[in-house]
């Protein structure tokens, strides 16, 4: 059943709507934005007179005239006032869930959301046609509780139109099929606009990947004749890409050294190194989503032709798909890799492979790259270690299937002190290790990426154990937590808190949103929530070392760093952290002040904003030539920090311009979708190398001049 909302309904907040045959035409206010509500009052209590229960869906069908990748969002609002959850709202205050999706501009999408996410159990949404990706953003609620609903189109997007087809609530998924005029080229590019190097046939980029081939191999033979074979980089370089000026004792592994000064890596051989990387280095091009959009693209082979065999696959095969969103729910669902395609054009589909780790693995090298970074065990079908025995770079590693629980506690936060977070986690080292063991080149391991949980930064853990309705052993050692604070005086506790328990032991019914209800139980919950996370780092940690204790535990790859993380922090060899800044020394100081271990970036980049993608990056310069000089202040600054042994850019390969398995699209690359370099950053990186470790160890200061850039800071 679906149930269909009148648009008549809808009150516009910001901008001005016109009705027309189709639906609603509506043109954004002055900075970009609109904003359409639908409130409870306007069909006796009823939001748009329709049923709304957690199962069901809610679509926006829309068409959004903009040449870049919109960002839509539908807030569900609560207003104030006590609905039972055991805190109580100041009157007219408002509390937001947000859903927000990526959406493909200049064609008839739609935006749909089940509205059982409004329990904030994930972050990352699922990706469907025309529709990229998507993200909950704002703490637990249900849609009982909601007030009224918001539709928006972020501020500053440059929408010139947004029509407004249809509204409705329905009981199943409805159809998301695009249809309408290409908007991929055959090698995969942006049609209708142009920029440097843009490809402009098939024969074009064909003679041209030829030629880089040839350069790479004349290199190559260059290299092998030098007395010390260093394979491209620095003469002064070591073969693992350390300093051969500075030398600690080797212990045949990466380690990390403090000289007194600042922080280092230390290189199989002893040399100082510092990991200046890039992430998915070895990965040939990214697959991106065709399913139900086969019609935006001039040119999708057929899947049985073997010659485009390697190009194809589904996105139950994407490890990142199927731990977000569940194997069963990628079957079928296909996906091309137009990299692939356009290696395969020129190099035929048993020498693509070869000549794409030739051509890639010589520009590495030439540009100082010295580390594979994260990514490089995550597409089935990378060959991975056939890429380092032959490019011989070292690498790191983001190990998956991290143990969880069930239930987990929030997210994929998981009850860290049952006995199934132990056991999951010894499986979890023996699994995931094996492979990489004794392997010299490799640096270290990141126990997880991006951890959803601490996406929504607003939620304690810790309360969300005390909010689940489940029966938790983290619940069981809160409550022990709480009778030790307290002296084993629950009445102490409840003029602590202002509650009424009868017992400790009442704690095992759920309380939701108990941090909120006064400041002595925000504070008892922080405390406890630097427990939890300490043990939801040691526990896979000391697991992992003792399957492996020749390699470096990088911890935990969060998304961004905050201090409130480092309470699990003596676990790990390495603070990994993601840095989307213009300049990272604000993060490195926090490890500097709050840590007694080394920093590393675990992801950054700039990129520039022509219209090659859908989207530019999460930190873009105007121009190929600021963008460069912000790189290089980036980079310089994070070299300079006693702190930092690393800084690792995200990333190698631009995104596909309709998405890759989650929808990102971005063109923040080093190499474009047709192998090409941007030139401007790649000639910068080859001047930089050489004078790399003079930086990193305070010889030469680092560049002060910033490069133009904005963005969505983290």
């Amino acid at each position: 059943m679906k149930e269909r909302i009148d648009l008549a309904l809808l009150k516009i907040l910001a901008g001005r709507a016109e009705p027309g045959a189709f639906g609603l035409s509506v043109l954004p206010a002055e900075d970009g934005a609109f904003c359409l509500s639908l409130t409870k009052a306007m069909v006796g209590g009823a939001m748009g007179g329709v049923v709304w229960t957690p199962e069901r869906f809610l679509t926006v069908d829309m068409e959004i005239d903009m040449d870049r990748m919109p960002v839509m969002y539908i807030d569900f609002v609560e207003r104030g006032g006590d609905k039972g959850d055991g805190a109580e709202q100041a009157a007219g205050a408002e509390r937001i869930l947000s859903i927000r999706y990526f959406m493909i501009p200049t064609r008839r999408v739609k935006m749909t959301v089940q509205l059982s996410e409004l329990d904030s159990h994930r972050f990352f949404l699922p990706t469907y046609p025309g529709t990229l990706k998507g993200h909950v953003e704002g703490e637990p609620t249900h849609i009982d509780r909601i007030d009224e609903i918001r539709i928006r189109l972020r501020k500053n997007d440059s929408c010139w139109d947004f029509r407004l087809y249809g509204l409705e609530v329905s009981d199943s998924l409805p159809d998301m099929a695009i249809t309408g005029e290409p908007l991929v080229d055959e090698m995969g590019q942006r049609k209708g606009y142009e920029w440097p190097g843009k490809m402009h046939s098939v024969d074009e980029m064909t003679a041209y990947l030829r030629s880089e081939l040839a350069a790479a191999r004349a290199e190559a033979e260059v290299a092998a004749g030098a007395p010390v074979a260093t394979g491209g980089y620095p003469a002064d370089w070591s073969r693992y890409g350390g300093w051969k000026k500075l030398r600690f004792d080797a212990t045949g592994f990466f380690r990390t050294h403090h000289d007194g000064a600042r922080w280092w890596l230390v290189d199989p051989e002893g040399y100082a190194f510092y990991s200046n990387g890039v992430c998915y280095g070895s990965r040939m091009g990214v697959h991106g989503f065709v399913d139900g959009m086969e019609a935006m693209f001039d040119w999708l082979p057929p899947k049985e032709d073997q010659t485009w065999k390697d190009c194809w696959t589904e996105a139950s095969e994407i490890p990142e798909f199927a731990k977000r969103n569940g194997a069963a729910s990628g079957k079928g669902r296909m996906m091309f890799n137009f990299p692939r395609a356009n290696m395969i054009r020129a190099f035929g589909p048993e020498g693509w492979w070869d000549a794409w780790v030739t051509i890639n693995a010589a520009r590495m090298r030439r540009w100082g790259i010295n580390t594979v970074g994260v990514g490089v065990n995550n597409y089935v079908d990378e060959r991975v270690m056939d890429f380092l025995a032959k490019a011989k770079i070292p690498f790191v590693v983001t190990l998956k299937n991290f143990p969880l629980t069930q239930p987990c506690i929030y997210r994929d936060f998981p009850d860290v002190f049952s006995p199934e977070y132990a056991t999951g986690a010894e499986r979890f080292a023996r699994e995931q290790l094996a492979p990489f063991a004794g392997n010299p080149l490799l640096i270290g391991y990141f126990i997880t990426n991006e951890p959803e949980w601490l996406f929504q930064e607003s939620v304690n853990p810790a309360e969300r154990v005390l909010a689940h309705e489940g029966s938790l052993h983290s619940k069981t050692a809160l409550i022990a937590f709480l009778r030790a604070r307290y002296r084993n005086d629950v009445g102490a506790l409840n003029d602590a808190w202002g509650i009424h328990l009868g017992d400790f032991a009442d704690l095992h019914k759920p309380l939701a949103n108990a941090d909120r209800l006064t400041a002595k139980s925000r504070a008892d919950l922080e405390a406890f929530r630097d427990i939890l996370i300490a043990k939801y780092s040691s526990v896979p940690s000391e697991a992992l070392k003792s399957v492996d204790p020749d390699h470096l535990n990088l911890g935990m790859r969060y998304n961004k760093l905050t201090p409130n993380e480092f309470a699990g922090n003596a676990a790990f060899d390495i603070c990994s952290f993601n840095c989307y800044r213009p300049d990272p020394l604000p993060k490195f100081d926090i490890v500097a002040k709050l840590d007694r271990r080394p920093g590393l970036v675990g992801e950054w980049h700039v990129a520039g904003y022509e219209m090659r993608n859908l989207a530019a990056g999460l930190v873009y310069s105007p121009t190929q030539a600021e963008r460069t000089k912000a790189c290089l202040y980036f980079m310089e600054r994070a070299m300079a920090h006693k702190a930092s042994v690393g800084a690792h850019y995200f990333e190698w390969n631009d995104q596909p311009v309709l998405g890759r398995f989650d929808g990102e699209c971005m063109q923040h690359g080093l190499i474009s979708l047709c192998n090409v370099p941007y030139p401007e950053l790649s000639s910068a990186l080859e001047r930089l190398a050489p004078s790399m470790y003079e930086i990193v160890s305070g010889a030469i200061p680092p560049t002060a001049e910033e490069g133009l850039t904005t963005g969505n800071y983290s």
